[in-house]
């Protein structure tokens, strides 16, 4: 299956890379997919999907170990997974008990443990993904919005509603 993504990159020392990657990722990301799909099906979907969508714009990986690699492949993965569990119509939400271990490394990133919590409890799966590619991966709302195949009002939107449900929680709990 790795040929397929390889022939979508050019230079031999690139495809050597994305080699490295798919073979340290892979299961990780079947791993998250499957916690998200419950399908066996559609989490070998969403994998190879991530690795397509990586494939394309491999430009965006600098080095293959690193914490804002598995972050930035762990949060495609999850939008993939959830876009293919909305879409089959199993249940209206996706549950938000099931933490996976790149979640945790997200969450590292925050220093309060206060805001922490308020972004754990207070947003939902998909606003919680948007926030991390907006405002930790410096992702342009525009691109999010071309990975999950939404329109960027509506990106724009979920993340200003992440930000007034953080405030209004933070603005509670003093």
């Amino acid at each position: 299956m790795v040929s397929v993504f390889l022939s979508l990159i050019d230079s031999e020392s690139d495809k050597e890379k994305f080699t490295e990657l798919y073979n340290t990722y892979k299961d990780l990301l079947y791993w998250i997919a499957l916690r998200k799909t419950n399908s066996v099906e559609d989490s070998e979907e969403c994998v190879q999907e991530t690795f397509f969508y990586v494939a394309k714009h491999f430009e965006k990986i600098s080095d293959v170990k690193s914490k804002r690699t598995k972050g930035y492949l762990s949060a495609i993965v999850t939008g993939f997974a959830i876009d293919i569990y909305n879409n089959s119509k199993k249940a209206n939400t996706v549950s938000l008990d099931d933490e996976d271990s790149a979640d945790i490394q997200y969450y590292e990133d925050f220093e309060k443990t206060e805001l922490l919590t308020a972004f754990d409890n207070v947003l939902d799966e998909e606003s919680k993904i948007y926030f991390y590619l907006k405002y930790i991966y410096k992702y342009k709302s525009s691109e999010i919005a071309q990975i999950y195949k939404v329109k960027d009002s509506y990106v724009r939107k979920k993340l200003q509603y992440a930000k007034e449900k953080l405030r209004k929680h933070l603005e509670e709990r003093k």
